[in-house]
């Protein structure tokens, strides 16, 4: 999650009361509107810091807005999709045992095994086995046999994907500016 505050102090020292009144539903707008901005430029760095992300990880930011009674917003990581992209996030290390495909296995346009979640075998002559001291998916061929996934204890990631820096580049770069149009709009439409 990412969290950021504006100041508003120095666009709105000017106002009048009529005007000031309008400065909740200004400030939700800018808000909601900087959350927008930060989700866009999210998705847009997703595919230059990540080896081509799935369509289902684009999808992986939800927006909670502000209100006017609430001047509260923010972007997430929503947790199935968190669930993998802490580790581009923040790095760390998982435990257990971790499918990694070999350069024998066969991959989708994305760089994953296909279909993953029905299983890692895949063919009939494929199994789990242990060989000498590697855990895996193995494949029999007539020309032997073949590691397709093997299987590690932990695996280490560095942090790849910069959510918070870049939160926070589009966050002081966009919210004086979505204030002041959102505080105009409402100006001009006040009663």
């Amino acid at each position: 999650m990412f969290k950021f505050k504006g100041d508003m102090k120095p666009i709105i020292k000017h106002l009048n009361k009529t005007q000031k009144k309008q400065i909740p539903y200004a400030a939700a707008q800018a808000i909601n509107s900087t959350l927008f901005d930060v989700m866009k430029a999210e998705k847009a760095q997703m595919p230059e810091k990540l080896d081509r992300p799935t369509p289902f990880t684009m999808k992986a930011f939800r927006i909670n807005k502000a209100k006017k009674t609430e001047l509260i917003g923010d972007i997430h990581i929503t947790p199935e999709r968190w669930k993998y992209l802490k580790y581009q996030v923040e790095g760390g290390t998982r435990t257990g045992n971790i499918g990694v495909p070999t350069r024998n296995a066969k991959l989708n346009k994305y760089g994953n095994i296909p279909m993953r979640r029905k299983g890692l075998i895949k063919k009939k002559n494929q199994f789990i086995s242990k060989i000498g001291n590697v855990a895996g998916v193995w494949e029999r061929s007539k020309s032997g046999t073949k590691l397709i996934v093997a299987f590690e204890p932990s695996v280490s990631y560095e942090p790849r994907f910069p959510f918070h820096k870049i939160a926070k580049g589009v966050a002081r770069k966009k919210f004086q500016r979505n204030f002041k149009r959102s505080l105009s709009r409402a100006i001009a439409s006040a009663r």
